[in-house]
């Protein structure tokens, strides 16, 4: 009777067989490694691609609606090569003087009778649009009566837009639009270099306007590979001249600005080492209600 034999393994070969495996579980640990590395990288680039496609679309169509409510040229006011500052009806509050109810002129108090009052507040900053004559002047809000649907109108502060307009030029059928300014900028220096500024005021009269939005940074990290600011406005005439004079802006003869956006990402590449960068352009044409020239 033969007694059977147990065969097993040696210690050689388990050290081996457990230093193959080692090694596989770290190549498979490292590409793993790897790959989270290349996802998580380029999912940030996708979120900020994403997150400034949406704020360049919210910059360019802010500025496409400056002029809106005010005669032309009167959207763009200032401009620089990393700043702008525009005007007009933003947020589409309108409202029209009717010929029902009386306008009341007494003092520096005018008060007008008009379609609606929504929307409309006291501070708030309007254009007053005579559309048969075209004269046109700023002014500021006083009263709001939501029962009666009027405005009161402080005169003593009225700026005019078109030269000697007067409160008495604006009658039934006058248009009245809130009118805002917005100024855009790039911080060119210090820890919060590259990123874009947005502030909101109602326009000035012969005051200055009310705050509406304090500055606020939109978008950072807009930037070119070798650290410079990558903002860049670039201002035209009608007929796609320069509307710049002596290097200084003329707003009266501005009508299209170009939006040139370069941008990168917060963190180099962990693969090449260098940031990774894209770019927006565009031309804007901006708002002119009475502008036939541009098509408005």
């Amino acid at each position: 009777m033969k007694r059977g034999s147990q065969q097993g393994f040696t210690i050689l070969e388990l050290m081996v067989s457990s230093a193959t495996l080692l090694i596989l579980l770290g190549a498979a640990l490292s590409f793993f490694a790897r790959s989270q590395v290349v996802y998580t990288g380029e999912r940030a680039t996708l979120d900020m691609v994403q997150d400034m496609r949406t704020v360049f679309d919210r910059f360019t169509n802010e500025i496409r609606m400056a002029g809106s409510g005010l005669p032309a040229p009167r959207g763009v006011i200032q401009g620089t090569t990393t700043s702008l500052v525009v005007r007009g009806d933003f947020s589409q509050t309108t409202t029209i003087i009717t010929s029902t109810g009386s306008i009341t002129i007494s003092g520096s108090s005018a008060t007008y009778p008009v379609g609606t009052t929504t929307g409309f507040a006291v501070g708030q900053t309007i254009s007053l649009l005579n559309n048969t004559t075209g004269a046109a002047a700023l002014v500021k809000i006083t009263a709001v009566d939501t029962t009666n649907k009027t405005l009161t109108v402080d005169s003593s502060d009225l700026l005019p837009l078109t030269s000697g307009a007067d409160i008495t030029d604006f009658s039934a059928g006058a248009i009245i639009n809130v009118i805002e300014r917005r100024t855009y900028a790039i911080i060119t220096s210090g820890d919060n270099k590259g990123a874009i500024t947005r502030t909101v005021a109602y326009e000035d009269t012969q005051t200055a306007g009310n705050t509406v939005q304090v500055t606020e940074i939109i978008a950072r990290n807009v930037m070119d590979a070798s650290d410079n600011p990558g903002l860049t406005f670039t201002y035209y005439q009608a007929d796609g001249t320069s509307a710049l004079s002596s290097g200084v802006l003329n707003p009266d003869v501005t009508k299209k600005v170009q939006i040139q956006l370069t941008a990168r990402s917060a963190r180099r590449d962990p693969q090449t080492g260098n940031y990774r960068t894209f770019q927006y352009t565009a031309l804007v044409q901006v708002r002119g209600q009475y502008a036939p020239s541009v098509g408005f």
